[in-house]
This record gives structure tokens, sequence and C-alpha cells, in this order.
């Protein structure tokens, strides 16, 4: 199923899962609207779906400052006329530790990233996709979103509250015909992953390519099929 005529915003677009995802939207014919912190990345991705025939725009964003997600999500209604699937792939790690080595400020980039960040993306596209009577938000949340490991706990912290954000709003949002859907990958080969185990085991983890595909699969489910109602699938995607 094409996603044409389709307008994606996806955030953490210049790197890992994100970028990913807007590659393979994007060829599927979707309109993509990257967002990320760091600009040259970001204008390349738009650059390179741009030669492959596909169409997107770059708009650098902090997703840890809620005028910033403003903007991005009233830029994207401002030229394309609509949101049609929100990905909330913007998210930090930071570092490895026991709890007591955290400093205020690192927790708070951690939660501030991967939680607030979607919270706010959320809430500037919900209004949009309420009055379309249509959407999909698909927010990226870990394994270690289920089962707390040691050494991570921000993050941890982050990923189980992202589970309860995304069920809560699912069932808001279902009567308006907008499903919210989380994905739980577990290890990936990415920039995110902290350490540096070594290649033979970096070669052993999923890939970025991997997740997107996911992605793309919850993106295209006919729309009188809900995620929430698949009996393998209960408002979540287990990789």
């Amino acid at each position: 199923m094409s996603l044409q005529g389709r307008v994606a915003v996806i955030t953490g677009a210049s790197s890992g899962v994100g970028q990913e995802t807007a590659r393979l939207l994007a060829r599927e014919r979707a309109t993509i609207v990257a967002a990320a912190r760091r600009r040259e990345r970001l204008e390349a991705l738009v650059a390179e779906i741009a030669g492959a025939g596909g169409q997107a725009i770059a708009i650098p964003t902090d997703v840890t400052v809620p005028d910033q997600v403003n903007r991005l999500v009233e830029s994207a209604i401002n030229l394309f006329g609509r949101v049609d699937i929100l990905i909330n792939s913007a998210g930090v790690t930071h570092k490895i530790a026991p709890l007591e080595q955290f400093s205020d400020e690192d927790f708070r980039l951690v939660i501030e990233t991967n939680l607030h960040g979607t919270f706010y993306a959320a809430r500037a596209v919900v209004p949009h996709m309420k009055r379309q009577r249509s959407g999909t938000i698909i927010n990226i949340a870990s394994r270690v979103g289920k089962v707390g490991v040691a050494n991570i706990a921000p993050f941890c912290a982050a990923k189980f509250a992202l589970d309860g954000l995304s069920q809560a709003l699912g069932a808001e949002l279902r009567p308006y015909n907008v499903f919210v859907t989380t994905i739980f990958p577990g290890l990936i080969n990415t920039e995110l992953y902290p350490l540096n185990p070594g290649e033979e085991f970096r070669r052993q983890l999923m890939t970025a390519t991997d997740v997107a595909a996911a992605i793309l699969w919850v993106c295209t489910l006919p729309p009188t099929i809900r995620v929430d109602e698949l009996p393998l699938m209960p408002r979540q995607v287990d990789m």
C-alpha cells in the first residue's frame, strides 16, 4: 500500500531509526518532514530523498524545547495542509553508570528528550489529527521500557513512562480514528547504542532498517484494521 499523499513528521531523523524510516517512507511516496538538531545531516537526508524522486523538507528542531516542536508541526501544516503520521524517534541514552553517578542534568536530558519530546510532539499534532479524524502516531520505546536494566536507570524510566503515555493517548484518540502504537526494539546497531562491544557483536544486533520496516508496516495497515485490535500487537510492536 503506497503512502502517496500522506505527510509524515519524523523526529530524530538525522540518524539511526529516524533516518532510515524517513528514507523508507519516502520510497513509499510519503512526504517527509524531517526534524532533528543536526541541520547538516537533515539537509543531506532531504537532498538524498529528493535525488531519488521523493519529497522531503528539513526543519531543525530540538524536541526538548516546546516552542520548536510547535513550530515544526505548524510548518508542516502550513506547507502541506495536514499531518498523517507522527513518528517520535528522537532519543538519547547519554551514558551507562550506577544511578548515583547521574547528575540532575544527566537525568533531565534523558527524560526531556525521550519522554517530554514525545509529549510535546503529540500535543502539537493531536488537534490536527482530530480535525482530520485520521492519523497514526508511532512512539519508539525499547525493550528496557518493559524490563529494567542496570546502569541505565534514566533511560529505562523514560521508556517505561513512554509506554504509559502511548496507551493513555491511544485510548483518548481511538474515537477520532487516530491510532497510537509503541514499538519496543531490542538492541539496535546505531549511534544510540553506547557501548563499543566489537564489530562481531554489533553485526548480531538488529539494524535501524529492521525497525523502519516495522514502522512502515504499521503505517500501511488498511484503515479498517485497528492496530490495537490485532491479536499479536495490543497497542505495541515487540521486536
